[in-house]
């Protein structure tokens, strides 16, 4: 009675480690499913800033296009000098303070790269402001050309060429310094543009939160990350009553009791009008095969191992368990 009381709580146990092992085998899956957090990301624009420019050309010969036109090439042949009206303004509008440069810087091409001969500071503005500010800046083209022309009569390098640019520097008390170089280009065919003079800045802050997601356990919940550590040990611990008790139910294969016999055991059939001993042990078949000296012979008899040894008319037999 006692016995199958304690089969049926084993049979209880087991169910249970089971059960309990494949549930929080589930959480498992479920855990590593899930992210263990979530992040969000958000983006604030804290101040924008923008420098432009307007430009009107003036020219020796009004034939074509009368003074005060605005282009986006201008001859050069023609071109007496460009008024040049350049703007920045910031939302929301900060103090600060600008200074702006024109410069010609002449150079010559040696071996692909720029060998700058002189540096020429042609007008500089500077001041304070709250918000925005605007400059005009007058560009002599005629006298860019008569400086370029003394350029290389004075240093015998002929093939001198000069880049004209504005160089606006803009500070403001808590943001990042804004700079603009707006540049006067001559392409091949002897036309005259201004290039940089459109700038956009837009100062942006980056926001992010991270947010740990929950999953749900029995009635209540938990965080993921902690399910993806806590879950596979719990169903490790619960599988392994289960499992040893298998291991401890397997079937094992019996020992080879022949086993130091086994090379002295032939196949065949004693007579049986000899006299028939039966052994008792493995050790007495042993302690004959050590007396006669004979080949133990194997044979099988309703359906057991028979290991007889004949000794004259005398059979020795064992037959095994």
């Amino acid at each position: 009675m006692k016995n199958i009381k304690k089969e049926k709580v084993l049979k209880v146990t087991l169910a249970v480690c089971i059960s309990t092992a494949l549930l929080f085998g589930v959480y498992s899956l479920v855990a590593y499913s899930k992210a263990p957090s979530t992040t969000s990301v958000s983006y604030e624009t804290l101040y924008v800033e923008k420098g432009s420019i307007t430009h009107k050309g003036f020219f020796s010969n009004e034939t074509v296009y009368s003074n005060g036109t605005s282009l986006d090439h201008y001859p050069e042949k023609i071109t007496r000098f460009i008024n040049l009206a350049y703007s920045y303004e910031a939302r929301p509008s900060a103090g600060g303070s600008y200074r702006a440069v024109l410069r010609t810087d002449y150079y010559v091409v040696s071996n692909k790269k720029k060998v700058y001969i002189k540096n020429v500071s042609r007008g500089t503005w500077s001041g304070d402001f709250s918000g925005s500010f605007s400059l005009s800046v007058p560009l002599n083209i005629s006298r860019f050309k008569s400086d370029l022309k003394k350029i290389r009569e004075g240093t015998g390098l002929f093939r001198a060429s000069g880049e004209t640019y504005l160089l606006v520097q803009i500070r403001e008390e808590g943001r990042e310094p804004f700079t603009q170089r707006i540049e006067l280009s001559r392409d091949t065919s002897g036309m005259l543009s201004l290039s940089g003079g459109e700038k956009d800045y837009k100062k942006v802050q980056k926001h992010s939160k991270t947010t740990e997601n929950r999953m749900g356990f029995l009635w209540s919940s938990v965080a993921v990350s902690t399910g993806r550590k806590v879950f596979p040990i719990l169903s490790a611990f619960f599988a392994i009553p289960p499992l040893g008790f298998l291991y401890s139910r397997r079937e094992k294969k019996p020992e080879d009791e022949m086993k130091g016999l086994r090379k002295f055991i032939v196949e065949g059939r004693p007579e049986e009008k000899n006299k028939s001993i039966l052994l008792e042990s493995v050790e007495d078949l042993e302690r004959v095969f050590d007396l006669v000296d004979k080949p133990i012979v194997h044979h099988i008899r309703k359906g057991r191992d028979v290991y007889s040894l004949t000794d004259g008319e005398i059979t020795y037999e064992y037959m095994s368990r």
